[in-house]
């Protein structure tokens, strides 16, 4: 039930008002001067001011805008029986949220009342939510205490503040996506939306489609009208993980859209602007990517503006322990002594992400939950007697060739993941899409090699 504060020298007119208002559950008060509501509302915290136009000592649209002043958490209804369009866009613009033209039935100012306390139920509610992921979600809650880690918080605080764009680079499974959710939580633009894209899992034609959105018959499937991410994340926060991975003609396309914020959606013509904040992740070197004309130089510093490293798991090893226990701490189980060495001698390839799988599976080995402890034999055999991998000075000797181990690698990657292609770029530490480009390479340099063998053993007619 709400608090409302009816003004206007009709006296019958708010009895009247205050009196169907009180039968439906809210308080009232009533006043007949502008003067009398701006003070009220100083004083007192209502949910809605009722005022009328044509007040005996002020212009109501003066009440609107000092009211707005005064309490912005207050709503403002106006009511007149001398409407004109531009004194209902002036009331708009000063603030006030809905317009009612005398005369109109009860039922129907019940009805705009109790629609607009149910907005502010839901704003209400939406700044809880959003206050709660933003407690969650909290820099401090994130297990690190590393001097990199530290670092790397601190960065977060300092510009999940802004409206800047965010780069977040390193590795697969360092928590990229855990860190651009905590910028978001943290910014201004928290009770907004936050929008995720991994670019990396789309072709080139949905990917512009779910940026930008489409228009029905836009193209052949395109059987009804589609709101991008773009779109979707106004007013709040665009996260595109995988950057690296775009083609050259949707490079060009965000490009555009970064610079003024204006879009059109496939299949339209007419130009869309929205307030987006970007965070970008990558697992790619963009800077050897640009060298490699790859990736494109404006593009790239267009969204360096803030870049965020964070370091592989192997160089921040003192937070294994509290990883571990964070994650055990779910399942209500821990780690024996020996199992504890072993984890701490491994290099964890697949960085924080490979250390939650593997203690989510020694917790199903160990017995599950409750109290479980996990043993050097619940942990995979990479961390307790495979052989180590050779060093790069090992490898270096007469006859070596990196696209020959290349190809062995994939090979064995292929093998292991039983064909499945996802599976084997996760092992191997590639996206797929770059998984299946050397596999194209591959196939292209074999279909050579084998002309080669083919032209050296038929030599030809003979002169």
């Amino acid at each position: 039930m709400g608090r409302i504060l009816l003004c206007d020298d009709e006296v019958k007119l708010t009895r009247m008002l205050a009196s169907a208002l009180t039968t439906a559950g809210h308080s009232t008060e009533r006043v007949a001067t502008g003067r009398e509501a701006i003070e009220l509302c100083s004083r007192e915290a209502f949910d809605i001011l009722v005022t009328d136009l044509r007040l005996p000592d002020t212009d109501g649209l003066e009440v609107v805008r000092r009211v707005r002043q005064v309490c912005p958490e207050t709503d403002v209804m106006v009511i007149t029986a001398h409407a004109t369009t531009e004194t209902a866009v002036e009331a708009m613009r000063l603030g006030a949220y809905d317009y009612l033209v005398k005369p109109f039935s009860l039922d129907e100012f019940r009805m705009r009342i109790a629609k607009l306390l149910g907005r502010r139920e839901l704003q209400a509610r939406a700044g809880q939510l959003a206050d709660q992921l933003s407690n969650l979600h909290n820099p401090e809650n994130i297990v690190g205490s590393s001097a990199r880690m530290r670092e790397v918080l601190e960065q977060v605080r300092q510009v999940a503040r802004t409206d800047a764009t965010v780069l977040l680079l390193g590795e697969s499974g360092t928590g990229k996506t855990l860190l651009a959710r905590t910028i978001h939580y943290q910014s201004r633009r928290r009770s907004g939306p936050l929008c995720e894209l991994h670019c990396a899992a789309l072709p080139e034609t949905l990917l512009e489609s779910e940026l930008f959105g489409h228009e029905r018959g836009a193209f052949t499937g395109a059987s009804e009208q589609r709101i991008g991410h773009v779109e979707r994340s106004h007013r709040g926060t665009l996260f595109l993980d995988e950057i690296g991975e775009i083609s050259p003609a949707i490079q060009a396309k965000l490009l555009r859209f970064l610079q003024d914020r204006q879009f059109f959606r496939v299949g339209s013509t007419q130009v869309r602007t929205v307030d987006v904040r970007f965070v970008l992740a990558t697992n790619r070197d963009l800077q050897q990517a640009v060298r490699d004309r790859a990736f494109r130089e404006d593009l790239f510093y267009r969204i360096n503006v803030f870049p965020i490293h964070l370091p592989p798991l192997r160089e921040r090893i003192e937070d294994v322990p509290a990883l571990c226990a964070h994650i055990l701490s779910r399942h209500r189980a821990r780690l024996s002594e020996e199992a504890m060495e072993l984890i701490l001698r491994y290099s964890w390839p697949g960085n924080v992400r490979e250390l939650e799988n593997v203690l989510e599976r020694a917790v199903i080995l160990a017995g599950g939950t409750g109290e479980a402890t996990i043993l050097r034999r619940h942990l995979p055999a990479a961390l307790t007697g495979a052989p180590t991998a050779p060093s790069p000075g090992s490898l270096l000797v007469p006859g070596f060739s990196i696209d020959g181990l290349e190809r062995a690698l994939i090979r064995e990657a292929l093998a292991r993941a039983s064909g499945n292609k996802s599976e084997a770029a996760r092992l191997l530490g590639i996206t797929r899409r770059r998984l299946y480009s050397r596999l194209k390479s591959m196939e292209a340099d074999e279909a050579s090699e084998q002309a080669e063998v083919s032209d050296r053993q038929d030599p030809g007619p003979s002169g």
